[in-house]
């Protein structure tokens, strides 16, 4: 079979649908079906082998007027198909499968002139005009938690199969601490938090870093915050305000093959999303190597840290992240069990299809 995986921000962005598409594409790949990734021109070069890569110029969504940031999504999509659009009609593929709501005018397009059968994989529910009539065209259309899938339906009166987020459990499995990053960070004797996400507002660190300042002060503490984005300046100040800065170490970018490494250094990982996650990819991942994590209960969140495998905590409380840190820190035994419970639960988890 022949896959096009169309998703502007698989080529240029790292976060968890970009993790997610990647991971598909190379199931896909190594199954023998002919995968070509269709994206935004940009630096992201860490793509799996055997799948056929086309990157396209867009119209970046910080360019465009601010009528809303659903306008700004949508006029960032649409200019990719500008360019894209063409080639992928005329490549003659099986199944289009796209990942954002924004795609499917594009992908829908496509299928009516060549043929193709379109896939809508959804992650979350930004829902817009003449979305109900588009999704009732789709050849297969999936969602990612009965979270998002209840959500979808109470839009459109169709409710998606849904087909949880895989990750790659012979990656992101348990392994030893790494010596070499207990070197390059100087951790001998350090307990290690950590968090990898896109640094944006919604994903709730700067209360990660609020209770940094109430856990316990006999604990030496490092949190690494692995990732890019614009709230990064705003956690770093933070950090500074609260005096806590020898703490908090900002790792920027990972290479993908390095993120098991750290999540298996680390005692604890933190998601306090403040937001409506329909998943946590990354959440997924941490738990998948064995290490125990603190997110918030909200979204489709407590679909992935079932009981015994974390700890749930309200948004937007340090208060309660410190008391979970703590719980986590200086219990071991507490800390050994919900790792090895969530590495446990996580094992029949993959990305194929």
């Amino acid at each position: 079979m022949k896959i096009a995986i169309y998703n502007l921000t698989t080529t240029t962005k790292a976060g968890g649908v970009e993790s997610f598409t990647l991971g598909m594409a190379a199931a896909l790949a190594k199954r023998g079906h002919t995968v070509d990734i269709y994206g935004g021109r940009g630096d992201i070069a860490d793509m799996p082998p055997g799948v056929g890569v086309f990157t396209y110029p867009y119209l970046n969504r910080g360019s465009v007027p601010n009528f809303g940031s659903r306008f700004k999504k949508l006029v960032e999509r649409l200019s990719l198909s500008l360019f894209a659009l063409v080639p992928m009609i005329r490549a003659r593929y099986d199944i289009i499968y796209i990942h954002k709501p924004y795609d499917l005018p594009a992908a829908l397009l496509a299928s009516a002139v060549s043929g193709a059968h379109v896939v809508f994989n959804s992650h979350g529910t930004e829902f817009f005009p003449c979305y109900r009539f588009m999704v009732a065209r789709l050849y297969r259309f999936f969602s990612c938690s009965l979270y998002n899938a209840f959500d979808v339906e109470r839009y459109t009166g169709i409710r998606p199969v849904v087909l949880y987020n895989g990750i790659d459990t012979d990656r992101f499995r348990p392994l030893p601490k790494s010596t070499q990053l207990i070197e390059r960070h100087s951790l001998k004797d350090a307990l290690v938090l950590i968090s990898i996400c896109r640094l944006v507002g919604w994903k709730g660190l700067q209360y990660a870093i609020a209770a940094l300042a109430h856990i316990d002060k006999s604990l030496s503490v490092k949190y690494f915050i692995g990732g890019e984005g614009p709230y990064e300046k705003h956690l770093r100040q933070l950090a500074d305000e609260l005096n806590i800065s020898e703490r908090v170490v900002f790792l920027g970018r990972l290479p993908s093959a390095e993120i098991p490494a750290y999540y298996c250094t680390a005692h604890a990982a933190l998601y306090p999303s403040v937001a409506d996650e329909t998943f946590g990819i990354s959440i997924a991942e941490a738990m998948s190597c064995g290490v125990p994590v603190v997110a918030t209960n909200v979204g489709g969140i407590p679909e992935v840290v079932a009981e015994n495998t974390g700890i749930l905590i309200p948004p937007k409380d340090d208060l309660a992240i410190a008391r979970a840190i703590d719980t986590l820190l200086l219990d071991e035994p507490a800390r050994q069990r919900l790792g090895a419970n969530a590495a446990d639960g996580l094992s029949t988890i993959s990305t194929g299809v």
